[in-house]
């Protein structure tokens, strides 16, 4: 039988061992509870990748939709978006561009645009990963190309992917997820479908491709630029209106009386609408390029 007085000092010693233990769990793990996760090195930070807005003009929007707090205002040259949840948005009438942090591309948004992160890294090997997400508008981003073959530059949408190693390309993205996307110079690997069906189509400079929601690409498609439009004009049933329909390049905007109309994928168009006082509507056609057309419509004559 052991000694009360031996079993008593044990004990103690078994307290004291585990008491101090937890004194060193508790000393390595307060700097975490007390100030937050351990602060980056100025070479962490310094190699961190961004998108900085080098350009900014009318109603543009800073947001950060961060895990603890939501973070929304007025964006400025100078800001930087790096982290997933953090993006740029476009009001009317309204534009912004930004600049990869390595200078490999610049991505100019028009208006009622939204871009955001949704992953920058830079690999062991050198090479970079810029991957954005696109919501709602129009950007058009030119990208040097790479010198690492592994590099890449995608920006993904509702319905599609359009990656890039090298090229001048617009990507829109219109209210129902449809995705267009147009090749300026070089080439564009774009991907589209079902979520285990994936096709890709490769669109070649002048060319442009077309991902419906569900849908593969279309085929590429020769792309001119040409702003030009079928118009008719023909009183509608209801008393003062009239019916506006035409056909123009799928691709193109097309916006009567500065409202924008629904065009359809074989690019027809119609609305009927009131008739102005003045005796003239107003249609404008605009390419993705931003070349405009104005056509003024009158009132035929019965």
């Amino acid at each position: 039988m052991r000694n009360p007085v031996n079993l008593f000092r044990s004990s103690r010693a078994a307290i004291l061992a585990f008491l101090l233990l937890a004194g060193i769990l508790v000393a390595v793990s307060l700097p975490v509870f007390a100030g937050g996760p351990p602060r980056r090195s100025q070479q962490q930070i310094s190699q961190e990748r961004f998108l900085e807005c080098t350009e900014v003009s009318g109603d543009v929007t800073y947001y950060n939709n961060g895990f603890l707090k939501q973070v929304q205002r007025q964006a400025k040259v100078g800001d930087r978006i790096s982290r997933p949840g953090q993006g740029i948005r476009t009001g009317g009438n309204s534009s912004a561009t930004l600049a990869t942090d390595n200078g490999i591309a610049n991505s100019r948004m028009s208006q009622n645009s939204n871009l955001s992160i949704r992953n920058l890294g830079r690999q062991p090997n050198g090479a970079t990963t810029t991957e954005l997400r696109m919501n709602q508008g129009q950007v058009r981003s030119k990208v040097r190309r790479f010198t690492n073959p592994r590099s890449n530059f995608t920006i993904q949408t509702p319905t599609g992917v359009a990656g890039v190693r090298g090229t001048d390309f617009i990507v829109i993205v219109q209210p129902d997820g449809e995705t267009q996307v147009i090749t300026v110079e070089g080439s564009v690997a774009v991907s589209g479908g079902k979520q285990n069906q994936q096709v890709t189509e490769e669109v070649n400079a002048g060319n442009y491709a077309i991902v419906r929601p569900g849908n593969p690409p279309t085929k590429p498609a020769s792309f001119n630029g040409d702003a030009r439009v079928s118009l008719e004009l023909l009183p509608a049933p209801e008393t003062g209106k009239v019916r506006v329909s035409g056909v123009v390049n799928p691709i193109n905007s097309v916006f009567l009386e500065g409202q924008s109309l629904p065009v359809s994928p074989t690019g027809e168009f119609e609305a009927v609408v009131s008739f102005p006082a003045q005796g003239v509507l107003r249609l404008l056609v605009r390419t993705p390029l931003g070349e405009e057309q104005v056509y003024e419509l009158k009132l035929p004559e019965n």
